[in-house]
């Protein structure tokens, strides 16, 4: 694998966060269902077609696939993170017809003209050259082949986002935001430039659609798993982390956390408000 492409977004993925979403990953599973539904709803997977999936994690879109293209199909998780990999591999059951490899989808070498389909969710933002990555997955579709994924609009779109991140704010300086183009969760948050990247990487009968769900935070871990998701997870987490908040600090942000959450609790969980852009084409 080319470490040097993405160097930043490979270290990210393979330190603390990858380590954390390894913890938080049955929980992750829950929440994003809806939205890798939504992907799934776009991408039309059919029995006996062959998929990759880009930043496929500890694998749960991946699984969803393979049960998708049974019996005949085969689907290839792709992924810079080795500990999420090795949560992935480590759930393979009776799937025959799959495999994880650790890559950089930006430039890894995958068979030309071999896939019926590219799936992601929330999986495509972290390219340093987002038109070569795009170009790279295109030469591994077939003529016509499909890409669908989803992705994020901008954070102060999304109130399982804003709102936690106003309560951290008025505790601790929050980092200054990235550049609208640094690969990270948003960088996709501007569907135009979606739609630029994806014509200008050979991509056909682009359409992006905004869908708005729920997201359950913490399913079953009530007001007290939110939480400390919120502490631990996403751009909240990350400032915490690096302001090294801790002692009375952290209990100060935890009990506004506690207020501010308190009014999305329900019997699923911490119930907010979620968008996301939902992306499908087809190669040219």
């Amino acid at each position: 694998m080319d470490t040097a492409t993405n160097a930043d977004m490979i270290e990210f993925w393979n330190g603390d966060a990858a380590q954390k979403w390894v913890r938080f990953q049955e929980m992750m599973d829950v929440s994003l269902l809806p939205m890798g539904r939504c992907a799934m709803e776009a991408a039309k997977p059919k029995a006996g077609e062959r998929v990759i999936d880009v930043g496929s994690g500890c694998g749960g879109t991946t699984f969803e696939l393979v049960r998708r293209v049974a019996p005949d199909g085969a689907v290839l998780g792709v992924d810079i993170s080795e500990p999420m990999l090795a949560r992935a591999r480590a759930r393979i059951g009776p799937e025959k017809a799959v495999a994880f490899e650790h890559g950089d989808a930006q430039v890894h070498e995958f068979a030309k003209a071999a896939y019926d389909l590219v799936f992601s969710r929330f999986g495509v933002m972290f390219f340093s050259d987002p038109e070569a990555a795009f170009r790279n997955l295109r030469s591994a579709l077939k003529p016509g082949g499909r890409i669908a994924f989803v992705c994020w609009p901008p954070a102060k779109e999304n109130p399982w986002v804003k709102i936690p991140t106003g309560i951290v704010k008025a505790h601790i300086e929050l980092p200054p935001p990235p550049e609208p183009n640094d690969p990270g969760e948003f960088a996709f948050a501007d569907s135009d430039r979606v739609q630029h990247i994806l014509a200008a990487a050979g991509f056909a009968d682009i359409q992006i659609d905004r869908h708005n769900m729920p997201i359950t935070l913490a399913p079953g871990g009530g007001l007290d798993g939110a939480i400390e998701f919120f502490l631990e997870m996403g751009p909240t987490g990350r400032a915490i982390a690096n302001a090294d908040a801790g002692g009375d600090l952290k209990s100060r942000i935890t009990a506004d956390l506690r207020e501010g959450l308190r009014p999305f609790l329900t019997d699923a969980g911490v119930v907010m408000d979620a968008s996301i852009w939902q992306v499908s084409a087809r190669a040219g």
